[in-house]
């Protein structure tokens, strides 16, 4: 069994300072500073981290494209969330790679033969899901595995944890 890829879709770092850290990457790379949005909103891409749903509209988010690669950059806010989770324990650093995979349910099989254990972390744009796993004690990072295709079922579970939440 494999995840059935080799070809990394981004890397994500974590920062306490998104401005000061893409401005230096800019200057380094002599291009402009890219944009900074906010992580979008539950109702375009609702999120469960460890079952519960969250909000993260204090998160902030860039991307630095390279040749080869794209560099998301995440600046964690004060709500709960899964990059304030990796800042507290770790401090800056690389959290994840991330990869799309042609079977979610092959490529988490593959990681549980690997000992780890479900997802911890899930999202769901429209027509795409990702799910984060905590495979730092045996890849040395995080694992995001993404998931291109119809996403209906999910996003419809998630929107309903966060209207049984109110």
């Amino acid at each position: 069994m494999s995840i059935g890829t080799k070809a990394v879709c981004h890397m994500a770092f974590i920062t306490r300072d998104i401005q000061k850290f893409t401005g230096s990457w800019a200057k380094f790379l002599g291009i402009e500073q890219p944009a900074i949005w906010a992580i979008p909103s539950k109702d375009i891409a609702p999120t469960a981290t460890f079952g519960k749903p969250e909000n993260y509209k204090d998160c902030l988010i860039s991307v630095l494209e390279f040749d080869n690669i794209k560099l998301e950059v995440v600046q964690p806010g004060e709500e709960p969330n899964p990059w304030k989770l990796y800042l507290e324990k770790y401090g800056e650093g690389f959290q994840h790679i991330s990869f799309v995979v042609p079977d979610a349910d092959e490529a988490e099989a593959t990681l549980k033969e690997l000992g780890v254990d479900s997802g911890y972390h899930i999202g769901c744009y429209p027509g795409s899901t990702y799910s984060f796993y905590d495979t730092k004690d045996v890849l040395g990072m995080e694992i995001n595995i993404k998931y291109d295709g119809d996403n209906k079922k999910q996003r419809d579970e998630l929107l309903k944890q966060y209207e049984e939440r109110k």
